[in-house]
């Protein structure tokens, strides 16, 4: 309607592709990401893998300063998994101090 104010998204929501996007779907659609560099024959195993290292590592990068703990568990993984994923982007593990 003319005059009205567009409602601002949510925390935690971002618009991309003309769409509005969850925190839940922003994962997904990482993990969706990470699997496109795979060929469509890969052992399930190995996709597997690969979309659960891409939504750890979307987690990793969205919030560099999160606890371990919080980003495995957001993510249903384990802490190995995101320390894992904090070396694969070059992040160091946050200070204790800052959180």
């Amino acid at each position: 309607m003319n005059g009205t104010k567009r409602p601002t998204l949510p925390a935690n929501w971002v618009e991309r592709d003309g769409g509005a996007y969850c925190l839940g779907c922003q994962r997904e659609m990482a993990g969706e990401e990470g699997l496109a560099a795979l060929p469509d024959d890969a052992p399930l195993a190995e996709r597997q893998r690969v979309n659960s290292a891409a939504r750890v590592d979307f987690e990793v990068a969205r919030d560099p300063n999160r606890a371990n703990g919080k980003i495995a568990q957001a993510c249903r993984t384990s802490i190995p998994s995101v320390r894992k994923s904090r070396e694969r982007l070059g992040l160091d593990e946050p200070d204790p101090a800052t959180r």
